[in-house]
This record gives C-alpha cells, sequence and structure tokens, in this order.
C-alpha cells in the first residue's frame, strides 16, 4: 500500500483513478490490488521512487544508521500495517456481540466482543463506521430488523482489517447482514422454549381457566408507556365504576435493567396474592420494534411466569412477532387494549346475564308472591275463623274459674293482710324500747366526753404556760445575767469553740452589763 499526498480539490480525480481513503490516517492510498499504471499517481507520491518501492522509507531508516541495534517505533508500526493489509487483504465477514457503541460527528464508533457459554469473553475489538457509510447501512438495518443497533445484538458485518500506528487495530464494517440478526434472535428464543420443556413448566400456566368475571387484576407495564394509556382509558372507568380494581405494578420492558425489574414487579405481584388474591396478571406493554422485542426473551422471567399462581394475560404489542412471554401466558393478545376490551367485554356480558338472571327472577317472583298472597288470604280467614271459636269456647271454660279464683283471693288477701297488721304492731313496741336504751346511753356518753375533754385543754392550758416560761428563761440575757459570757470574732459571729478562738487574733466578749475586747495569745 502506497500512500498519497492528495489536495482536497483533487481527491475526485485521485478516486476516479482507483485511489482509496484510509479514514485512520486521514490519507489516500493506492491499494495493493490495484493493477493499473502506476504514473498516474506519480504528482501525489511523498516520493518519487516510492512507486517501484512501497517500503522504500522503511529500508531507508534501517540501512542509513547501520549501527543502531534496531528500528524506530513508527517504521515497526508501518510493517506491522502493511502486513495486515497485505494478509487480510479485501472484507472479511465477522460474526460478534455489540458491547457498546457510541456516535460522534456522524461516525459510528463500535465495541464487538465475543462471549463463551459461560460468559467469558474470549475476544474484544474496536470498529467503527464511517459517516459516508453510516448512513445507508443503519437506515438498511433499521428497515429489516425494526430497530436501530443496540448493545447486546449479535451482527454479521463484513469489515476490513485497519491498523494504525498511533490508534492501534481496529476494524472498518463496510456491510451488515441484518437477516443473520433476526436469526439469531429465533434461536435464542428456541433455545428458552427448549429449556422450559425440559424443565416441565412450559404449559404450566395454561391449566388455569380464565375467571367468567374479573374483580381484582395485577398488571404489569414500563411507567408512561402509550400502551399503558390506551389500556387505563377503559381500566379507569371499570375502577371508577367499581366494577373491576387494577393494581400496577411497573418495570423497564427494555434496557439493562429489565430482568432485575420485571423480577422484582412479579415477587410483588405474589406477594400481594397471597394475602389478597387477583383475578388475573396483566402483562402490557404496547408496540415495538423486533429486536426490542428480544430483550423480553429471557428464561428466568419466563419460567416465573410458567411458575405463577394466577393466570396470565400478555398485551405486549406486535400481531405478527413473538416473545417467549406471550407463548407461556395463558392468554396472549396482540395489544393492550385487546386486553382490556376482553376484560370489559368479559364484564359487561356478565352484567347482561346478571340482568337477565334478575329478571328472570323479577317474574318468578312476582308469580310466587300472588300465589302466596292468595294463601295467605284464605290461611286468615281461616285463622280468624278458628280463633273466634276457641275464645268463645275458652271463655265459657275460664268464667266460672275466674269467679272461683276471685272468691278465694280475697279471703286468703283478708287474712295475710291481719298477720300482717299483727306483726307491724310488735315490730313497732319493739323498736320504740330499743331506741329509748340507745338514747340514753347516748346523752351519758355524751357527757363523759364534754368533761373530758375539759379536762384535757386545761392540762394542755397549763403544759403551754410552763413551756413558755422555760423558753423565755432560756434566752441569751437570762444567760448572761447568770454570769455567763458570749466570745464574738471580729465579724460578730459566736465562737462556740477553742480551736476557733485560738485562730482568731482579736475577739470581743460579751456580758450582761457591756462587752470587752480582747487579744488571744497562745
Amino acid at each position: 500500500m502506497i500512500f498519497l499526498d492528495v489536495p482536497f480539490r483533487e481527491k475526485d480525480a485521485a478516486k476516479s483513478l482507483g485511489a482509496r481513503w484510509d479514514a485512520v490516517s486521514k490519507r489516500w492510498y493506492i491499494p495493493e490490488s490495484f493493477d493499473g499504471d502506476m504514473q498516474l499517481f506519480s504528482k501525489w507520491l511523498p516520493n518519487e521512487n516510492a512507486s517501484n518501492h512501497p517500503q522504500a522509507d522503511i529500508l531507508e531508516d534501517v540501512s542509513s544508521k547501520p549501527n543502531d541495534k534496531g528500528i524506530r517505533l513508527s517504521a515497526l508500526m508501518n510493517q506491522v500495517q502493511l502486513a495486515l493489509r497485505k494478509e487480510f487483504a479485501g472484507g472479511r465477514w465477522v460474526i460478534a456481540e455489540i458491547a457498546n457503541i457510541n456516535q460522534r460527528r456522524g461516525h459510528i464508533y463500535l465495541e464487538l466482543t465475543e462471549t463463551s457459554d459461560n460468559g467469558q469473553i474470549m475476544a474484544n475489538c474496536r470498529a467503527m463506521i464511517w459517516q459516508s457509510q453510516a448512513g445507508h447501512l443503519l437506515q438498511r438495518f433499521l428497515q429489516a430488523t425494526g430497530s436501530e443497533l443496540a448493545i447486546g445484538q449479535k451482527v454479521l458485518l463484513l469489515v476490513e482489517v485497519s491498523f494504525h500506528e498511533q490508534y492501534g487495530f481496529s476494524l472498518v464494517v463496510q456491510d451488515m447482514d441484518p437477516s443473520f440478526t433476526l436469526g439469531e434472535l429465533e434461536q435464542n428464543l428456541a433455545k428458552i422454549r427448549q429449556n422450559l420443556v425440559k424443565k416441565g413448566v412450559y404449559q404450566n400456566n395454561k391449566r388455569f381457566v380464565l375467571p367468567t368475571d374479573f374483580f381484582r387484576i395485577a398488571v404489569i407495564a414500563p411507567p408512561e408507556a402509550a400502551g399503558l394509556g390506551d389500556f387505563r382509558a377503559d381500566a379507569d372507568l371499570l375502577q371508577k365504576l367499581k366494577l373491576c380494581e387494577f393494581t400496577y405494578f411497573y418495570s423497564s420492558f427494555q434496557g439493562l435493567n429489565v430482568e432485575t425489574e420485571m423480577l422484582s414487579a412479579l415477587d410483588a405481584v405474589h406477594a400481594i396474592h397471597k394475602t389478597k388474591p387477583f383475578d388475573a396478571l396483566v402483562i402490557i406493554r404496547g408496540g415495538g420494534a423486533k429486536l426490542d422485542l428480544n430483550q423480553l426473551n429471557i428464561e428466568t422471567i419466563a419460567e416465573q411466569l410458567c411458575l405463577a399462581e394466577l393466570p396470565v394475560m400478555s398485551g405486549i404489542g406486535h400481531e405478527r412477532d413473538n416473545t417467549i412471554l406471550d407463548e407461556v401466558s395463558h392468554s396472549r393478545f396482540d395489544t393492550p387494549s385487546k386486553v382490556i376490551g376482553y376484560i370489559r367485554s368479559q364484564i359487561t356480558n356478565q352484567a347482561k346475564a346478571a340482568q337477565t338472571h334478575w329478571l328472570q327472577i323479577e317474574k318468578s317472583s312476582h308469580i310466587q308472591i300472588k300465589s302466596l298472597q292468595h294463601r295467605l288470604q284464605t290461611l286468615h280467614h281461616t285463622v280468624q275463623r278458628n280463633s273466634r271459636d276457641s275464645v268463645y269456647r275458652w271463655q265459657n271454660l275460664l268464667e266460672p274459674l275466674y269467679y272461683q279464683t276471685s272468691r278465694l283471693s280475697q279471703q286468703h288477701i283478708s287474712g295475710a293482710s291481719q298477720k300482717l297488721e299483727t306483726l307491724q304492731q310488735g315490730i313497732h313496741s319493739q323498736l320504740d324500747q330499743k331506741v329509748a336504751v340507745l338514747k340514753m346511753n347516748v346523752e351519758q356518753a355524751n357527757e363523759r366526753v364534754q368533761i373530758d375533754a375539759l379536762r384535757a385543754i386545761d392540762n394542755y392550758k397549763q403544759q403551754i404556760i410552763q413551756s413558755i416560761a422555760f423558753i423565755l428563761s432560756s434566752g441569751p440575757k437570762t444567760q448572761l445575767n447568770r454570769g455567763f459570757n458570749i466570745a464574738k470574732d471580729s465579724q460578730g459571729k459566736p465562737v462556740t469553740s477553742a480551736e476557733k478562738a485560738r485562730l482568731s487574733k482579736h475577739l470581743e466578749l460579751e456580758f450582761s452589763d457591756g462587752s470587752v475586747k480582747v487579744d488571744v495569745k497562745e
């Protein structure tokens, strides 16, 4: 490969002669496969001898300094670059997985990777799609798959090997095969399906019988999805009319967090279902490309749906394409609107059936009521007639008994009244005697209490007078008159011990007729 120095205004001329552009080094070059006249590019050659000797620059660097122990790094990198271009001339189809993707200035920069079955990385490489190619390649991929290039997709790419002395090894994407990516999705779906069949859970959810009427439904959906809005348009109305209660759980349906968030949502549904059961679980999304649907083809999520303790209804929003979640669900609907449509129709049908049954019951009830009313009237007349006969008969039997009972009752009452009067007189007599005795005892006790109280008061008066006299005779003046004196320090406080007196230099001795100041000496 021979690099050329082509001015920008002459790039079209160089291109028409067969030159190609190297995006890494930003230079035009003559490809190894060129078999035309090299002299056509002579004016753009950096050295006229380069057309005959493509590696002349490298050889000159080595031979011009025979005493050097090696070549320059740039020279070695150029040799590597030439060797790679010669060995990997043209494009190669490569299968890889997209680990990362970025876009800058119209160019697409990819990180390609290959992993083993246990997730270990076996190879990793940079790749790029230049702006000149990116537009039509991405558009063709979008039209074929319904989705843009994204992380996690397996792709089949036509690439050219590129090596730059500064930026290292990379691949330049020239073309891609969208059908390969779609085929990989189908293989992944088939693998998950086979694993679920081996575990014996693939058909588990279909053993349930959908209820003929719905009262409580759990819904898992991505937040603020268009399909969720369509679903809630009818669901909110049903809930407002108190016909069915909907509880919503949210999860991503695209991106790296799909598995974690979806499993968390399912755990939350089952936790509530154990204490307050749901009639069904609805999973809705609302449209999306085929490749986007692949992010729902996760075995752990599908297995949890298979093991769910209630029927699952899916409405992920696609008519032609299929996900593993649709397969393992009890019932699959094309769109969220069709899911809520089915639920609404079931509730409506049950309501209509209930109304029909009610009308039948009401009609039968009216007939039964009329029949019973006729029977009641007949029974009423019979009861009235029998009641009058019974009353007349019992009246004739009870009247003699009434007179006899009245006479005997009056005799018993008269005898009892005399006995009560006699007893009452005896009780009054006994009470009067006892009351008189008690009254005398109370008067005697009252007199004793008064005498004892007066005597106690006199004693206490004498004790108080003696205590006052004692207190008055014990004051300081009394003690001073008896010949005692009071020692005070310089602040006028009494000194009550010899030790405190020794510590004071001056004392004042107070007597009954005055005070004397003294000095303290040891």
